[in-house]
């Protein structure tokens, strides 16, 4: 089998979480194939008409699988790291206090939460933060070899992973953006929805529902992708300009989370709730709102991510939509596909809506 040898330069935008065997952070390679199989996922779903049993199959068979001599087998992608050092940046980086409607003292009182409390909870705290590989170090050099028959499936993965990479504990608010450079990889200024539409598929929000599993983009109602750019925007002038700092950016994605998921207001009702609410179909669990017989291990990620880019000295946000519907996994008779597309077209709209000098969708391009 005739191999082929891909090469990239990786650091990270935003603190990056990666956890080893005691939960420090460190550079390895099992969150780079796993980033790697997820974005493989989204390249490869239309190609075997999104059965999920068939893409498994070709899944095992290229990176591997545990299992007996029917099932199982060695990756056929090797990847390799030129450094595996640990992640030292243990100093909390202190983000503004955001304005939220709805955290309140006992007495009624507002309180304004820390931006990185709020995307980052667990990670970090009000006292400390887990050890973080720091932004902007140098970078490390990722090779991965893999078979010629599929290079070109996998360097569509990682031009995904470029535009949308995160990796790591509460990496879908934004932390552990990865920076990707090396074999031609598109930057920031190009993404628009034509360049993406070139490496993997788009469906309407109700189809994209129909499926549990993460499969490609999400198509509005106006056809247009369900993907926004996030900086300093003069509408005037059409032009977005970047922040000075990574936590600037961040900061502006807690604002921005924070105002679409408040957008969804809860019952009056006491909890637990009876029905999943619509704030529960963003993400699960959700603090003081627990759902009636859904024991407290459940977890439903959320299918929106955040990104923060670096380009030329000033950092630039993405947000992107790669919807799927409520896994029966997680909840054996979940709410309708209406149910779930009246909440996400919500969200969509706040975000095309609520934050005109932030949040833009990406442009067409040329064909």
């Amino acid at each position: 089998m005739t191999m082929r040898e891909l090469t990239y330069q990786v650091s990270f935008n935003t603190p990056a979480f990666l956890g080893n065997a005691e939960q420090h952070a460190q550079w390895r390679t099992p969150p780079f194939k796993a980033l790697l199989r997820q974005w493989w996922r989204v390249v490869k779903a239309l190609e075997v008409g999104y059965d999920h049993r068939r893409l498994l199959g070709e899944e095992q068979a290229l990176f591997g699988s545990a299992g007996d001599d029917a099932g199982g087998g060695r990756s056929k992608v090797q990847l390799r790291l030129s450094d595996w050092s640990p992640g030292a940046m243990s100093q909390r980086p202190a983000l503004q206090r955001v304005d939220h409607p709805e955290t309140k003292t006992r007495d009624g009182r507002p309180i304004r939460p820390d931006a990185d409390v709020y995307l980052g909870f667990g990670p970090i705290t009000l006292d400390a933060m887990r050890p973080a590989i720091a932004p902007a170090g140098p970078a490390v050099t990722l090779k991965l070899r893999c078979p010629k028959f599929e290079v070109d499936n996998l360097r569509k993965a990682m031009q995904l992973a470029a535009w949308f990479g995160i990796v790591g504990s509460r990496a879908r608010n934004g932390w552990g953006s990865l920076n990707i450079q090396g074999e031609s990889l598109l930057g920031y200024d190009d993404l628009t929805e034509v360049e993406l539409l070139k490496r993997a598929s788009a469906s309407s929000l109700v189809d994209a529902l129909k499926l549990d599993w993460p499969h490609g983009f999400a198509k509005r109602e106006d056809g247009k992708l369900a993907v926004w750019r996030v900086g300093k925007i003069n509408r005037q002038e059409k032009s977005i300009d970047g922040f000075g700092s990574w936590r600037e950016a961040m900061e502006e994605l807690a604002r921005i989370k924070i105002g679409f998921r408040t957008a969804l207001k809860f019952p009056e009702e006491a909890t637990p709730h009876d029905a999943m609410q619509d704030r529960h179909v963003l993400a699960y669990p959700v603090t003081n709102h627990k759902i009636r017989g859904i024991s407290d291990d459940k977890r439903l990620s959320s299918s929106l991510r955040f990104k923060v880019h670096e380009r030329g000295a000033k950092f630039f946000a993405v947000i992107t939509h790669v919807p799927c519907g409520i896994p029966r996994a997680f909840m054996p008779n979940p709410p309708s596909i209406e149910f779930q597309q009246r909440v996400w077209s919500t969200v969509h709209q706040v975000l095309d809506t609520k934050f005109p000098e932030r949040v833009t969708r990406i442009k067409k391009g040329v064909a």
